[in-house]
């Protein structure tokens, strides 16, 4: 039995060692896959198998192929990569032993092979959203051009380095054309992919920066609306509750004018009723109600309903759990209900309660908000109270979903809803909030936008990528008949030279000259082109981020100010206080904090409606930004109608003019109503003027300006009252 010598079998080992440092190479490469959206991710390594392909046999590049996909089972914990990527390394050696490049080897294999098998191991194995399937697809042959063009190019520019002596696989001999065409091909698909990547990755994260900051605008809008809407109508039972309580008792006629004129005030309630202290309903709004159960001759007993127990037995207004009515309608309801007691009675006298209707939620949402996202509104319990229409779910059932896994946005979760009533199975970006009294809101966005959009930017490219694909081989192949026209020239001078020896040759200088001119002359003109869609590119996503930065702009300056007055809101106080204190430490000034409260400023949206009420809100913030002009002053709108006011150096004299002239102003401006009625208004002040360092803290101050308030409403109203502390620290 022969033996091999120490000579022969390192030359055998070679081929070996070779495949195996370049594949440990690939193997590193892919254990740091390059996420680009979601679950989508560039895999470089497989540059290595790709390289091999080139250079060995079928044996060699699955060999090869078993060891980088190892890194991608590591990665991603499937292994679908062994599979994909090993048919892909054996295809693309075959057809390279048959004298095809690999780039158009791997292109045909995608097209054939890679993106149906792709498809069928997502269908049957994965539990990928639907949404994201399509751009899977074309993402793994998008994946497999790029990295078949980076080992093209390598090979190319380190010619040295993979002229190896052991190679399997045979050197074709290729004409100048094709190879020229070849190498067109690789260097421009490679640029247009590279450069698509990036700035499509950067406009990708950009839009989702803006669009998660959307999502929790539209749940801080909604929290704050559903608080205002809740609380509105606990304070209106409350304040029915007291009316009576200063009442002595009256008959059953004269509550029943009380309580449907309240009705009309409040009509998101869907009934309205006072009970006496047993339970029995005596009066009832609206009257169609009471009429009917008047003839059957039976007025319900309400004592065993849980907020009757809890309101006779407390002085606190109850909010029930959402429930569905039932002696009173059948709507998705919340009662509310509060306890009095007439002046002429010791004890409690009954409750007066209203039956909340859960569908008025849709009220608080504008339209255009609406459009572009999906609202879930849920009990203490769970349950749904209420839900935007298109998520199909069943009001009072409980609102249930599953998490899914999902890397697009930081602060929402992909989720699956349990309990929808359609045909699609539609994934939602979901983030929640809690109201005051326990539920909670839920802001949902279809994630089918979000990815239709991706899905939309990586199809394009892939389309531009294959007419670029086609355009070059078009152009390479011009550049080529150019290129060796002159050869052939030169061939066909050399035959006839061979037949007539005094044949002279024609000049050749000045036409080879001329076609490097021409030659020079198209890679200029591709020059031109690359540098033009380049910048067409760069204006591209300096458009785009010049208009992400403007709607940053406005989305800051919508949180910052208030959209009533157009004055500065309570945040943007709360926020800038530190940096207005210390600016005046620094100067040795001092500060002056007022509170504005507009005296009986219900009375005034009773009487003349919240529209009317809003235009005088309007009217005394422009008021005081006239009075108060300075850079260095911050006026805001401090909630409901009241307003603070920030002052930087300014006397104690100066200040009590400065407000007293204030106060007058507005106790003498007409303000209108809706039939042009004139009427007036007037406001109170509570001020502090202190050194600037009398605190850090801006609640220390608004502590003493807001006892200097109580004061003025409690000395009969329309008057300023000023705490000096000046000279005291």
């Amino acid at each position: 039995m022969p033996t091999l010598s120490f000579k022969q079998f390192k030359e055998q080992v070679k081929p070996l060692l070779f495949v195996l440092v370049v594949s440990a190479i690939g193997f590193l490469l892919n254990l740091y896959p390059i996420p680009l959206f979601s679950n989508i991710h560039l895999i470089i390594g497989n540059v290595a198998f790709v390289i091999i392909a080139m250079r060995f046999g079928a044996l060699y590049s699955l060999l090869s192929a078993m060891i980088v996909a190892t890194a991608f089972v590591i990665s991603f914990a499937h292994p679908f990569g062994y599979i994909i990527y090993g048919l892909e390394a054996v295809f693309i050696a075959l057809l390279r032993k048959r004298g095809w490049y690999v780039l158009y080897g791997d292109l045909l294999y995608w097209l054939l092979i890679g993106m149906p098998l792709t498809a069928f191991v997502l269908n049957q194995l994965s539990d990928m959203p639907d949404q994201l399937f399509l751009l899977t697809i074309t993402k793994q042959a998008f994946n497999g051009l790029v990295y078949t063009c980076l080992a093209g190019l390598i090979v190319y520019f380190f010619p040295k380095t993979f002229a190896i002596k052991y190679r399997q696989q045979p050197r074709v001999l290729r004409s100048f054309k094709v190879q020229l065409v070849y190498a067109t091909t690789l260097i421009i698909t490679f640029s247009i992919m590279a450069t698509s990547i990036f700035v499509t990755q950067s406009v990708i994260n950009s839009q989702h920066e803006i669009l998660e900051k959307s999502i929790s605008e539209h749940k801080q809008y909604l929290k704050l609306s559903a608080d205002r809407f809740i609380d509105k109508h606990v304070q209106a039972i409350e304040n029915a509750a007291s009316n009576l309580s200063l009442q002595r008792k009256v008959d059953n006629a004269k509550q029943q004018d009380f309580l449907s004129t309240y009705h009309d005030l409040y009509p998101e309630f869907r009934t309205m009723f006072i009970s006496n202290n047993e339970g029995f309903v005596t009066t009832m709004s609206p009257l169609s109600m009471l009429a009917q159960l008047k003839e059957k001759n039976k007025m319900p007993n309400v004592n065993f309903r849980e907020y009757f127990k809890v309101s006779i037995e407390t002085d606190e207004a109850f909010i029930s759990d959402a429930i569905l009515g039932k002696g009173f309608g059948q709507d998705p309801i919340v009662s509310i209900s509060k306890s009095f007691s007439f002046q002429d009675e010791q004890h409690k006298s009954g409750i007066v309660q209203g039956s909340l209707n859960l569908t008025k939620f849709e009220r608080i949402i504008p339209d255009n908000l609406a459009d572009d996202v999906s609202y879930v509104i849920t009990g203490k319990s769970n349950q749904v109270i209420y839900a935007s229409a298109r998520l199909n779910l069943n009001v009072l059932n409980q609102f249930n979903y599953t998490e899914k896994k999902d890397l697009t946005f930081e602060n929402t979760g992909l989720v699956a809803l349990s309990d929808q009533n359609t045909e699609e199975n539609l994934d939602y970006f979901l983030t929640e909030d809690t109201l005051k009294n326990g539920w909670k809101i839920y802001v949902l966005l279809d994630s089918n936008k979000v990815i239709a959009n991706v899905e939309r930017e990586y199809l394009l490219i892939f389309n531009l990528l294959f007419l670029a694909f086609l355009i070059s081989i078009s152009l390479a192949n011009t550049i080529g008949k150019q290129i060796t026209k002159p050869l052939n020239f030169i061939i066909k001078q050399l035959q006839n030279f061979e037949g007539n020896n005094r044949f002279r040759f024609k000049p050749l200088y000045d036409n080879s000259a001329k076609e490097i001119v021409i030659l020079y002359d198209e890679l200029q003109r591709s020059k031109i082109e690359i540098n033009n869609y380049h910048n067409k590119l760069e204006k591209k996503v300096e458009q785009r981020t010049k208009e992400l930065q403007a709607v940053n702009e406005k989305l800051t300056q919508l949180a910052q100010k208030d959209g009533l007055t157009q004055i500065y809101n309570r945040r943007y106080f709360d926020e800038h206080f530190a940096l207005f204190q210390k600016m005046a430490f620094r100067s040795n000034n001092n500060l002056a904090v007022v509170l504005l409260d507009i005296d009986k400023f219900k009375l005034v949206n009773d009487l003349h409606g919240h529209l009317i009420g809003d235009e005088c809100l309007k009217i005394i913030a422009a008021t005081i930004t006239k009075e108060f002009s300075r850079s260095t002053d911050l006026i805001a709108r401090y909630g409901g109608e009241e307003f603070i006011l920030l002052i930087n150096q300014i006397s104690e004299k100066n200040l009590t003019y400065k407000l007293e002239k204030l106060r007058k102003v507005i106790a003498s401006t007409v303000m209108y109503n809706q039939k042009h009625e004139g009427f007036k208004i007037t406001a109170s002040l509570g001020a502090v003027i202190a050194p600037s360092d009398f605190s850090t803290e801006a609640k220390d101050w608004i502590k003493v300006a807001d006892l200097c308030l109580y004061k003025a409403k409690k000395s009969g109203r329309n008057n300023v009252q000023l705490e000096n502390f000046l000279g005291q620290f």
